[in-house]
């Protein structure tokens, strides 16, 4: 069972993600944790196309995003009309080194890869496509 949702990509809309999320997260019993978690993933996965996908791009594009249930495991498909960005591949910050040598940004894909167990991307249609699938809990 799939659910999906269609939005612009407006930063106004994170409240239309978040519910999104939180309907699925209600109707298919996951535990609060899962839910959690979830709920990091869309936000930073949404929050990084609308401020860095679609930089000097007029007007602003869409953003799909769909979740389902597959033998136990969440996917989350998210996939945008911004920019080529393909964030297996991008850098993750050295969280060794003083944070005035630390490289500005990629926290929130540290965050999101430490979430998932296998993640998938690919640029088609002009449009950026990216599978993520991780373990559930579900009843709390």
């Amino acid at each position: 069972m799939t659910a999906s949702l269609s939005l612009p990509s407006d930063a106004a809309e994170l409240c239309r993600v978040i519910n999104f999320a939180e309907d699925f997260a209600r109707r298919h019993a996951l535990s609060s944790a899962e839910r959690a978690r979830l709920l990091i993933i869309l936000e930073e996965l949404f929050t990084n196309a609308v401020n860095h996908g679609y930089e000097g791009k007029a007007p602003a594009g869409r953003i799909e995003i769909a979740l389902g249930l597959e033998a136990g495991r969440l996917k989350i498909e998210f996939s945008d009309d911004g920019r080529p960005f393909d964030p297996q591949i991008r850098a993750l910050p050295d969280l060794d080194q003083p944070g005035a040598d630390r490289q500005i940004g990629g926290f929130g894909l540290r965050i999101v890869r430490s979430l998932v167990e296998d993640a998938r991307y690919a640029r088609d249609d002009e449009r950026n496509h990216l599978v993520l699938f991780r373990k559930t809990v579900q009843h709390e």
